[in-house]
Formats: structure tokens, sequence, C-alpha cells
């Protein structure tokens, strides 16, 4: 055989190979990068801002897909410092004076769903606006310290790794 001929064919060989890479359909878990927490002007609510990245782009959750597992994608934990350790206060009980009973809070909310139909590779930046009022939270002593941790579930139920949040300084 001729170098000419066998060239081309170890190129065909090498670009039939590596050229036609199918994707792996294994789930990937989604990736978040804590960025910066703060709260509002007005102490009614906190904001909170992480970069997240899905390999396989399958983020958010559709407005019909509201109960079991696909209820919430954003999990997120409150605590609050007392006496200079940190303690879990979520899920948060309220008492409901219009009611007469303990009502049960989750700060866990819900991505929308982000279309993708090629599943490429999603990232960017998310901003997540959390309910926080001082005067909600009972048997506790008065926070003047909070902070949040936040696992991303992408729609194949895979989890994040898990984001802690800066100190938030009650004024």
């Amino acid at each position: 055989m001729k170098t000419g001929v066998k060239i081309a064919i170890i190129l065909i060989v090498c670009v039939a190979v590596f050229g036609c890479k199918k994707k792996d359909p294994t789930p990937v878990p989604p990736v978040i990068t804590f960025k910066e927490a703060y709260l509002s002007q007005d102490n009614t609510y906190s904001i909170i801002k992480f970069e997240f990245y899905d390999g396989d782009g399958d983020l958010g959750l559709k407005q019909d897909e509201n109960t079991g597992d696909r209820e919430f994608n954003l999990l997120v934990d409150y605590y609050e410092k007392v006496n200079g350790v940190w303690v879990l206060k979520s899920p948060v009980i309220t008492y409901n004076t219009s009611e007469a009973k303990y009502d049960t809070t989750y700060l866990h909310t819900r991505i929308p769903f982000i279309e993708n139909e090629n599943n490429d590779a999603l990232e960017g930046d998310m901003e997540v606006d959390l309910l926080y009022h001082p005067n909600l939270y009972l048997n506790t002593p008065q926070a003047d310290t909070i902070r949040y941790e936040i696992i991303l579930l992408d729609r194949a139920l895979q989890q994040s790794n898990k984001i802690v949040t800066s100190e938030l300084i009650i004024n």
C-alpha cells in the first residue's frame, strides 16, 4: 500500500474514533459557588448570589412539577449565631395568632425550568431573595448574626455541593 493511502486510512479512522464522541448519559451534579449575601435595606429579606454550573444542563422545575421530590430544587437551611455557636433554626416554627396555631415554614424555594433541548452545559449567576424577619422566630434569643446553607438540585435530583453564606449582621 502506498504511504499516502496509509495516511488517509489512519486519518479516517482517527476522525471516526475521536470525532464522533457521544455525550455521556450519566447525570452530572451541578456545582455552585458562593458570591455574596446581604440583607435588604429594611432587614426584611436576605439576598444571596451564587454562580452555577451544570454539565448536562438539566436545571429547573416546570410549573406543574410541584409535589414530592420535585416540590423544591433549592434547599435552604437557616442558622443563627447563639453565644458564638451556629444553631440550625430551619424549618422555622412560628405562631399564627389569627388562627391560634403554630406554623412550620421551610425556606426551600424553586428555580424555574430552563429550556435546554440539547442538554448543553449551563452556567451563570443566580440571585435569590430569602424571606427574613427577626420577629418571626420563637423560643430563641434575638440573634444579631445569621447565615444560610444552600444546595441546588437538578432535574435528575443530583445534589450540588453545599455553599455557606457569609455572616449577615442584623441591624
